[in-house]
């Protein structure tokens, strides 16, 4: 009956007058079509399409009603999470997409109304994870439209912000203390060996029921199933440089986002020859060049140092040529200071050079050795003249952590690396006040934003730890001392000790510098 009525309003729409029918298409705007069976809501959305066709009279109502479609009513909300419910959304959304693209081919002001309508229709922190998940899934499909053409950049950018947003909510207080007496990589490998009745929980457990975690790792997987949906469909590089905009404006310089970024790190896996290297250089060039500021370069170079030892998808031979462009970086910057006769350590004048130092060496602690695998790489890494950068009187090995300082060092003579030994005194510190300094106030000698991923959800479906190397750990005791990383004579046991950093700094400054190893 519903359906025969709205059908004879679509045959009279140009009889529609807004003063006299007011109450009814109030009463059309406002209705829901999740509770509908397929045939009314084919008439329902019909009528939509003809009345948004009135010249000047219902196009920004009728869009209005499509956007607020694209999450349930509240009645509905219990039941969107049941997996029964998936086949009739899925097929909702697919009408509503269906419905836009008609209505923006037939009025070509639609588009530019329909993005204004998702600006301010979009969900809010502290809106209910359902709404959230399903007004993004919608949204997101528009791209897979011509649509997406038109409004593609304001939808990811739009849906980044509210990552981001829920990112920066989430804190490491948030962890349970079991958890936290541990080191990150002892959680690796406890998550690799399939521990699952031990650490396999779900996020709201991992993260003691903090809402926005349980949102954030729910609209992670709306996010990556879009990815992997553009990959599929011959769109990603499309969708990926759109990110890569996206990225530098509004991801680059939080440095309390733990989670958010990996969407970058995903789209990278997807298609490692294309994307994964273009992000890589991509990085690289913001920190080489000069137009940036300072917080901007130093984060690039973190972003950069932290994917190359976290991507396993980017060969070793990418790894080297990036290595080489930031060692060259370094030695110019040694000799431009030699010039200027200023040659002693000053961690807050030359902290763009003590973060990539530290970035080489963090890389290297995680490459090294599959580099070494490859004579050509071995050779081009031997030829970096690492050692004059390490050796030079600006002193990055007091001044970068000694965490990463010492392993990289334990790595560098297992591996012969340099030709002399380098004459250091090794102080097993728990924290460099100079690394503090070089630091600054966001702490980005801490800053690596591509650390272990503890989103329980989003990992096991998207973010899978195949695409993550995986620092190894040997049986050593847990000792919060100057004995608690092992002394290694050979090179398997040397590249298993980067072990419990996280533990160590935690106990030793609270939780909220912990963004690291």
């Amino acid at each position: 009956m519903l359906a025969t009525t709205l059908r004879a309003l679509s045959e009279a729409v140009s009889k529609i007058d807004i003063m006299y029918h007011h109450a009814l298409l109030h009463n059309i705007f406002t209705m829901s079509i999740w509770y509908y069976n397929r045939d009314t809501r084919d008439a329902l959305l019909d009528l939509i399409i003809r009345l948004s066709a009135v010249a000047d009279q219902y196009l920004r109502e009728c869009l209005q009603m499509l956007v607020n479609n694209f999450t349930p009513p509240g009645p509905l909300v219990p039941q969107m999470e049941k997996r029964v419910s998936d086949d009739k959304r899925k097929e909702i959304y697919s009408q509503l997409h269906e419905s836009l693209k008609m209505i923006s081919d037939t009025v070509p002001l639609a588009p530019r109304v329909l993005k204004d309508i998702i600006n301010r229709s979009m969900p809010k922190l502290f809106d209910n994870k359902v709404k959230m998940v399903s007004f993004v899934e919608c949204m997101l499909g528009l791209g897979t439209e011509r649509l997406g053409d038109l409004i593609g950049t304001s939808l990811l950018e739009k849906v980044v912000d509210l990552l981001t947003e829920l990112d920066v909510n989430i804190t490491w207080e948030d962890i349970l203390q079991e958890e936290h007496s541990k080191g990150i990589f002892e959680m690796e490998l406890e998550d690799l060996a399939g521990d699952v009745d031990k650490f396999g929980q779900e996020t709201e457990v991992l993260f003691g029921g903090n809402v926005c975690a349980e949102k954030l790792d729910g609209l992670m997987v709306v996010v990556c199933k879009h990815l992997k949906s553009c990959a599929e469909h011959g769109c990603l590089k499309r969708e990926f440089d759109i990110l890569k905009t996206i990225f530098r404006k509004g991801v680059l310089k939080v440095h309390k986002s733990k989670f958010a970024q990996f969407i970058m790190f995903y789209a990278c896996s997807l298609d490692p020859e294309i994307c994964g290297l273009d992000f890589a250089l991509f990085l690289t060039d913001i920190f080489t060049k000069k137009e940036d500021d300072a917080i901007a370069r130093m984060s690039a170079v973190s972003y950069v140092g932290s994917y190359l030892s976290r991507a396993r998808f980017i060969s070793a031979d990418t790894v080297v040529a990036i290595l080489k462009r930031l060692v060259d970086w370094c030695i110019d910057h040694c000799e431009r200071q030699k010039k200027k006769h200023t040659r002693t350590k000053n961690p807050v004048e030359h902290q763009i050079f003590y973060a990539s130092c530290q970035a080489v060496m963090y890389v290297l602690c995680f490459r090294l050795r599959s580099i070494m695998d490859y004579p050509n790489l071995r050779s081009q890494v031997f030829k970096m003249n690492i050692r004059s950068i390490l050796m030079d009187p600006l002193e990055p090995l007091k001044v970068c952590l000694p965490s990463i300082v010492n392993e990289f060092l334990r790595q560098a003579k297992a591996a012969r690396l340099f030709n002399a030994s380098v004459d250091l005194e090794l102080e097993d510190r728990i924290d460099s006040d100079l690394s503090k300094a070089f630091g600054g106030v966001n702490r980005l000698d801490m800053f690596f934003p591509f650390d272990p991923y503890l989103l329980k959800k989003s990992d096991r479906i998207n973010l899978n730890r195949a695409a993550t190397i995986q620092f190894q750990i040997c049986p050593i005791k847990n000792k919060i001392d100057k004995q608690s990383t092992c002394r290694c004579s050979s090179w398997s046991d040397s590249t298993s000790v980067f072990f419990n950093i996280y533990t160590i700094i935690k106990m030793n400054m609270g939780l909220d510098f912990c963004r690291f190893i």
